[in-house]
């Protein structure tokens, strides 16, 4: 857990902090010494993937997470051998590093010295353990134990409060818009998604794991027109608020997965303003059906927020949409217009296969944009129920009846009919404002369950569910802004700027370039890959030529001639 300037080197030579009933020691020379003199070591080990988690925490402290990170503590350990925020830090590494399961940690985390030296454990905490607790219950023995099992990682995970969690994601939002890595207007995309379970999961107060039934397609990927047949979903739902220029989560919250969409809609984008106010502001926001609620849409509208959003097909708004827009189509034929009605076209050039096989072909998308549409239900009160007064006026909304998408046939009454606050004429420019919400559910839930593993959750219980969804999507935020300071830090350094971030991580490059950390009992060393090779008894002719020999490496690290026979 480096500070400014610190490379792994640094970090491991302080891994002798003791906390647990034995320690290994960092000791260069004597390494050296024997390596030489027995040509024999217990393992060795790169530094890469140390470096990068290095300079990502190191990140998490520049931009101000790491109190955040720090104060998830529940403090109901009684004892404790070691801080909890090691236990979140290697959360981190978790879902940063993709890791599927809580089981598959200990051999990819837990038993990797570099790794865990991060977290402030040495090499013989790594093979031992951190403490005896558990060894008397073993029956088989293993060769690497990890300073701490997994098993002990989820039941301190799953005590963090919900409250924490949700300091604990919206605090690193406005760091991240601290850092700048938005733009000045937003146009969001509000979506709900399932976490899902199985009924076996433990709830928090003993109740049945919360379940819906609904219509799903069956997973033969050999039909994908499969006919859809009624399942039993069980688990639990997330609201989210996505970016998706800089592909990062705004805010969340998590309920059951019978509540229905707009049930948290306002306030999850309520609290996406909040995240960003002062930095970034909501220009608009691209939702799905589950959102249409005359009362949810009447409030983010006195937001001043415009809104995207496409009607259902039973509705008569959308009816009368299509009535119009298949009359305006007719008159474009015609060389003529309908009043309040804009035709367009867009053919869009695409490649298809490639080599000999490549062939264009061109796809038509046809918009039709209505003006003034009046909707009944879309007030404050949330229905229809007030249209019968005499001051009743509806709220007058544009349309835009999608008749052909991307040279698809058309197909009568299926026509897409948007609904909007935008004032534009163009209804290309509702149509691309909602086309954005696609990208959610590739780039932000899709890619959360399939490669973040999402629904693997680390306890099976509702707990293990809420932690795991703002661990994953804390995540995807962190390294969405980690990424972009980066790009920010090496466009400043081709510019000639010598930013604080840029220097610390060629201090990182430069000391970890061709490193390796080696062990012999109790003791390891660190050497750049030549050095090992010619303390093994390796000719690099290369470092021969550069006057390197196994003499001049050994003085380097102070043992002296007679100490080698």
């Amino acid at each position: 857990m480096g500070r400014r300037g610190q490379t792994p080197d640094d970090l491991r030579t302080r891994l002798g902090e003791i906390c647990g009933w034995q320690t290994a020691t960092r000791d260069d020379r004597q390494v050296a010494q024997e390596l030489h003199a027995t040509r024999a070591i217990e393992r060795v080990h790169g530094l890469d993937e140390a470096a990068f988690f290095d300079e990502f925490f190191h990140y998490l402290k520049t931009i101000g997470v790491w109190p955040l990170l720090a104060g998830l503590d529940p403090g109901k350990r009684l004892g404790p051998l070691y801080p909890f925020v090691q236990l979140v830090l290697f959360t981190l590494m978790r879902c940063v590093g993709g890791v599927q399961s809580m089981l598959a940690t200990h051999d990819l985390l837990l038993t990797d010295t570099a790794l865990m030296g991060l977290l402030g454990f040495n090499a013989y905490q790594v093979e031992h353990g951190a403490t005896a607790r558990g060894l008397g219950q073993r029956t088989a023995p293993v060769s690497v134990r990890g300073p701490f099992s997994y098993e002990t990682v989820a039941d301190n995970l799953v005590a963090i409060t919900p409250a924490a969690l949700v300091e604990l994601f919206n605090g690193a939002v406005r760091c991240l818009a601290r850092q700048g890595v938005f733009a000045k207007h937003l146009d969001v995309v509000l979506d709900a998604t399932d976490d899902e379970a199985t009924p076996t999961y433990q709830t928090d107060d003993g109740r049945p794991v919360p379940h819906v039934v609904r219509e799903k397609r069956p997973e033969v990927r050999a039909n994908r027109h499969a006919k859809k047949v009624e399942v039993t979903v069980y688990g639990w739902k997330l609201w989210i608020v996505w970016d998706p220029q800089s592909k990062i989560p705004l805010a969340l919250t998590i309920d059951d997965i019978n509540e229905p969409d707009n049930k948290h809609a306002y306030a999850v984008l309520a609290q996406a303003r909040k995240n960003v106010a002062g930095y970034a502001t909501l220009r608009s926001v691209a939702l799905d059906r589950g959102f249409l609620d005359g009362k949810l849409l009447s409030a983010i509208e006195a937001d001043g927020i415009l809104i995207y959003i496409p009607a259902k097909s039973n509705m008569t708004v959308t009816q009368e949409a299509r009535g119009i827009a298949r009359r305006a189509a007719a008159a474009a034929a015609l060389g003529r217009t309908v009043e309040g009605c804009v035709y367009r076209e867009r053919h869009d050039t695409v490649t298809r296969s490639s080599g000999q096989k490549a062939r264009t072909e061109t796809r038509t998308t046809t918009l039709v944009g209505i003006g003034e549409l009046p909707c009944d239900w879309w007030n404050p009160h949330g229905s229809d129920s007030q249209a019968n007064r005499k001051d009743f006026l509806p709220t007058l909304v544009r349309a835009t009846v999608v008749l052909r998408w991307d040279g698809a046939p058309k197909e009568a009454e299926k026509e897409v009919v948007l609904l909007t606050t935008d004032p534009a004429t163009d209804p290309f420019v509702a149509f691309d404002a909602y086309d954005e919400r696609s990208r959610i559910e590739n780039s932000c839930n899709r890619e959360a369950k399939e490669h973040w593993f999402l629904e693997h959750h680390p306890k099976r219980s509702e707990a293990g569910v809420r932690v795991h969804a703002y661990f994953v999507l804390l995540c995807m935020a962190l390294v969405a802004g980690f990424r972009a300071h980066k790009s920010q830090s090496d466009e400043a350094e081709r510019r000639g700027q010598d930013l604080g971030i840029t220097r610390y991580r060629r201090a990182l490059e430069r000391e970890n370039r061709d490193k390796v950390v080696v062990f012999i009992g109790e003791r390891f060393g660190i050497f750049r890959s030549y050095e090992f090779a010619l303390l093994a008894g390796i000719t690099v002719k290369e470092r021969t030529l550069m006057g390197e020999t196994v003499e001049t490496v050994l003085r380097r690290y102070g043992v002296r001639g007679s100490d080698t026979s």
